[in-house]
């Protein structure tokens, strides 16, 4: 096998000789930024109440700084972007558009870092063509308006490329540690970063061993090593998250996942039940052929495009970040019978754009580079369009029902206790009492994910309801808010529902119907009332 001096080398790579006039180059620059722009714009303008995972993440992030650790031990999560968001509410408030800002402010930086890095490596075509392709993505714009850690991820991703190819060409004491610290914050910030620093590691192990630049190499191993030093102090929780939360609320996947994954970047994640419409399914194919052609195709002509079985030089790094992390992740989350989500493959997708762009550079002429590049990101930019302001949550339709219909001194029964935190925060103060199931006694703006399933298992639908009956007295109701459908209840909702029937023998009254196919997280309201009250027909 060949064995580059470099591993950002253009194999054999050849620049022909037509270019784009420049006016034309000036416009495709301003198309790129405008398509950013506008993707950022999708970001900041979604106006939907925050759903599960992000009510919690502010719920956790707005508590004292010393109190996080522990929130987290019981939640799953690694701290870093819990802690930036806790300095981040204290200046700009905990609103919808307050919290969401934080991920679309380091969407935009994200894009600028890109441009800069791939550019430096790869050349000003290939960044060009990534950043129109990333801000033309689905799940970018998606990500860029969730208040989670999805955003934050991407951007170390890429900026872990940039430091790794400044470190190989010159292994400054300065970049070295540039590079451990870019490990050590994609470490405590997702547990998937491990599967990327993986690949990381194999890749420098390599070049270490076969590489002409084995001296760098070696420096930059020990730097990854040493960011990942810096991560110990976090393992005894990690360990217990491990032992403990887990993903209770999804199931096994099989071994199809580490394709499906690929496909599910082209999906926006707001909705639970997609239409596959055209400009999906072109997205999809355009996503796997440009892929394929990143790792394998070259062009040697303007019209003639060249496949070669062995991998590309210029694409071996995104390749194993990429294709590399996933199938290591998901492969190890399917041995380990543990639910898989695209967004975990956050930490990979930069790289997957950068692999995209490296298969649209596989054709010579550079009009239809042109045409692919932008005919991807506007496909893109349709498919953000589609789903954009699509209700995560079910949330408001049920909190604006209790707060017609509720009274002082009611019982609100979540079940399970996810539905709890994205209605509690519209419902504000209020004079009902709020208990999430399994836990009838701790706090419902916080899930305790610890033996999850085990708690759900151990609790007994009789019992709870009628700890929820005793609660209520004779002269207040019951207010049920219940997902039956969610992966390791067991039926234990349905039962639930049964057993207050049981208890309140006078009827029930649906107020609020449950809509999968409209909300990500949907749910259904259902009223107990006192056994001397009318049931309440909406």
């Amino acid at each position: 096998m060949d064995v580059p001096s470099l591993p950002f080398d253009f194999e054999n790579e050849q620049e022909f000789k037509s270019r784009l006039p420049k006016p034309l180059v000036a416009v495709v620059g301003g198309l790129v930024i405008a398509e950013g722009i506008a993707s950022l714009s999708y970001a900041s303008g979604v106006r939907m109440p925050l759903w599960l995972d992000e009510t919690l993440t502010v719920n956790i992030a707005r508590l004292p700084i010393g109190q996080i650790p522990g929130a987290l031990r019981h939640d799953g999560a690694p701290p870093l972007f819990y802690l930036l968001l806790h300095f981040w509410i204290g200046l700009f408030g905990e609103g919808n558009l307050a919290v969401r800002m934080l991920p679309t402010t380091i969407s935009a930086v994200t894009l600028i870092a890109t441009f800069l890095i791939v550019r430096r490596i790869w050349g000003n075509r290939i960044g060009t063509t990534t950043v129109a392709i990333l801000a033309g993505a689905p799940f970018f714009a998606y990500y860029s308006s969730e208040c989670r850690m999805y955003a934050l991820v991407m951007l170390e991703s890429i900026l872990l490329i940039g430091a790794l190819h400044s470190a190989m060409l010159n292994p400054s004491r300065w970049r070295l540690g540039g590079v451990a610290a870019v490990v050590t914050a994609l470490l405590y910030t997702h547990y998937w970063s491990m599967y990327l620093l993986f690949m990381i590691v194999l890749w420098l192990c390599w070049y270490a061993w076969r590489g002409v630049e084995k001296a760098s190499a070696r420096k930059v191993l020990v730097a990854v090593v040493a960011g990942g030093v810096l991560f110990l102090p976090w393992v005894p929780i990690l360990l217990f998250q491990l032992g403990h939360t887990g993903t209770p609320w999804g199931g096994a996947q099989g071994v199809s996942i580490v394709v499906e994954i690929f496909g599910w970047f082209t999906d926006n994640q707001a909705a639970l039940f997609q239409v596959k419409s055209l400009h999906a399914q072109l997205l999809l194919v355009s996503y796997l052929a440009f892929g394929a052609l990143g790792m394998f195709g070259l062009a040697t002509q303007r019209f003639t495009t060249q496949l070669d079985l062995h991998l590309q030089r210029r694409s071996r790094l995104v390749t194993l970040m990429a294709v590399g992390t996933v199938v290591v992740g998901a492969t190890i989350s399917v041995v380990g019978s543990s639910a898989v989500t695209t967004r975990y493959a956050a930490v990979a997708f930069i790289p997957f754009c950068i692999l995209l762009a490296l298969g649209i550079s596989s054709f010579g002429d550079k009009w239809i580079r042109l045409l692919f590049a932008f005919g991807l990101a506007t496909v893109g930019v349709w498919s953000i369009h589609q789903y954009h302001g699509t209700a995560r949550t079910q949330a408001p339709k049920i909190a604006s029902a209790l707060a017609e219909y509720a009274l002082a001194g009611d019982v609100v029964a979540y079940c399970p206790d996810q539905l709890a935190p994205p209605t509690l925060r519209l419902l504000g103060s209020t004079s009902v009492t709020s208990i999430g199931y399994p836990h009838f006694d701790l706090n419902p703006n916080l899930i305790d994910w610890v033996d999850y399933e085990a708690a759900i298992s151990k609790a007994t639908p009789r019992i709870f309801a009628a700890r929820l009956d005793h609660l209520a007295g004779p002269n207040h109701r019951i207010w049920l808010v219940s997902q039956t459908y969610a992966s390791g209840l067991h039926g234990k909702c349905v039962d639930l529902r049964h057993e207050l029937d049981v208890l309140r023998p006078n009827g029930n009254s649906v107020i609020v119907y449950s809509d999968v196919h409209r909300y990500f997280q949907p749910m259904q309201l259902i009223l107990f009332p006192p056994p001397e009250e009318h049931v309440i027909h909406p």
